[in-house]
């Protein structure tokens, strides 16, 4: 059965959408799991960048589709290459920029991209672990104070030029079990959250409730990230990190 055009536009919109639902799948389920796409601000550039390819390849379609033209297999080829084209580049550009690893560092956790990870930097690991980054989203890893206080000092002062601060050298991370006992002392109190958070205590209720089992209760981090900081929730005997939640941690 020869198909219309209006035919072929509605097989290649069907298409397009389950392609673009597998990929905002991928990106927001694995790479920028939630709450985290609103941290770095790439829920709006995606789907943006998913809607166009998914209404400009099938509007082509609709206007160049013509059973009769002898070059039909051959333009339907070309706007097929140009869709997958421009979807694996949006998705290559996400994935180079995705979060890799959320680094508890002194008294909060940053935010860590992969794009923050140079072949220059990663030469410097000596821990297997971190040789490579993760594929599947973000790791909860720690940053261990350096040894010397020269070292100390060449990061402070690199950081307060606009360099590299503790959490994007990974030559100083260590598992995060190496670090919990710290961070648990560190927690702010669920009472200091909800005061910075008056406009959604009922949010913040919610999540006291959610973790009340829990025999010393919990308490938050901050969590500093590109576009928006949030806070990350601890166990305060153990300093097991249980969720982020998209709540201000400062000020």
């Amino acid at each position: 059965m020869t198909l219309n055009r209006y035919q072929a536009f509605a097989g290649h919109l069907a298409l397009s959408a389950a392609v673009a639902a597998v990929s905002a799948a991928l990106v927001f389920l694995v790479w920028y799991p939630s709450p985290l796409a609103a941290a770095t601000g790439v829920t709006g550039i995606f789907l943006m960048l998913l809607a166009i390819d998914v209404i400009v390849g099938p509007v082509i379609t609709l206007i160049v589709y013509n059973p009769a033209k002898k070059e039909l297999k051959r333009d339907l080829l070309v706007v097929l290459v140009l869709q997958v084209a421009a979807l694996l580049y949006g998705l290559n550009a996400v994935f180079t920029a995705r979060p890799v690893y959320s680094v508890f560092n002194v008294d909060r956790f940053d935010l860590v991209f992969a794009n923050d990870m140079t072949a220059a930097k990663l030469q410097k690991v000596t821990t297997a672990q971190f040789k490579s980054l993760p594929w599947f989203g973000p790791q909860v890893i720690a940053a261990r104070r350096p040894a010397t206080s020269k070292e100390r000092n060449e990061i402070l002062f690199g950081a307060a030029a606009g360099g590299d601060d503790l959490p994007q050298l990974p030559q100083y991370y260590v598992a995060y079990d190496e670090a919990r006992t710290e961070a648990a002392k560190r927690a702010q109190p669920i009472d200091a959250l909800r005061e910075l958070n008056r406009d959604q205590a009922a949010r913040v209720d919610a999540l006291a409730r959610r973790h009340a089992g829990r025999a010393s209760g919990v308490g938050f981090l901050p969590l500093r990230a590109k576009v928006k900081d949030m806070a990350v929730i601890v166990s305060i005997d153990t300093g097991e990190v249980l969720e982020i939640v998209d709540l201000r941690p400062w000020p």
